[in-house]
């Protein structure tokens, strides 16, 4: 069932001025209030939505990882993929494309390394929609969880870096980074004879 307009124009509200306090004064040092404040949102209204700030957080975090997947166009589990070189390349130039586009969210959710426990379990559903995307290839080598597990945490590092050093190359670029350094070697260990 989808949620009702109001509900959902409140919990954006909020998630954004949550992420503008954040970056200002850092995620540890801001109240529900001042977020209500900064959001123009009752206080009692804030907790008809979230219990606290994590709550908020996580619900931040998970609509972003939602919103990659959804403009990632990652195949269905039962499709087979002899090379899957070039569909990590189009994933990697999307991904990019999208950090580069809400930059000031990605910045907040990758950078501050006390947020951890908000990245722990997209990175686990990340890890999960790999797997199963991988889970089509032969695995010789290493299992599709080993390494969806590498592509995964490797690509949150590539993008922590990317961010950390001000964009130095274009989205297209890291997309095909993305696919020559961590992609194309997890692929072909897997593969190989």
């Amino acid at each position: 069932m989808r949620q009702d307009r109001r509900i959902r124009r409140t919990q954006k509200l909020l998630g954004e001025a949550l992420i503008s306090l954040a970056l200002e004064k850092g995620y540890k040092n801001i109240t529900i209030q001042e977020v209500t404040e900064r959001a123009d949102i009752g206080y009692r209204t804030y907790f008809r939505h979230y219990a606290g700030l994590d709550e908020l957080l996580i619900d931040v975090a998970q609509s972003r990882s939602d919103e990659i997947y959804e403009i990632l166009n990652i195949p269905p589990a039962n499709m087979t993929l002899d090379d899957p070189i070039p569909l990590f390349r189009e994933i990697g130039k999307t991904l990019f494309q999208h950090i580069e586009d809400n930059g000031t969210n990605f910045r907040f959710l990758l950078l501050d390394n006390s947020l951890r426990f908000v990245l722990e379990p997209v990175m686990k559903k990340s890890c999960t929609k790999i797997e199963t995307l991988l889970d089509t290839l032969p695995q010789k080598n290493i299992s599709a969880a080993m390494a969806a597990n590498h592509i995964v945490a490797s690509a949150f590092s590539l993008m922590r870096w990317w961010l950390l050093n001000d964009m130095p190359h274009s989205s297209d670029r890291m997309g095909e980074i993305f696919t020559d350094l961590i992609v194309k070697p997890t692929w072909l260990v897997m593969t190989e004879e």
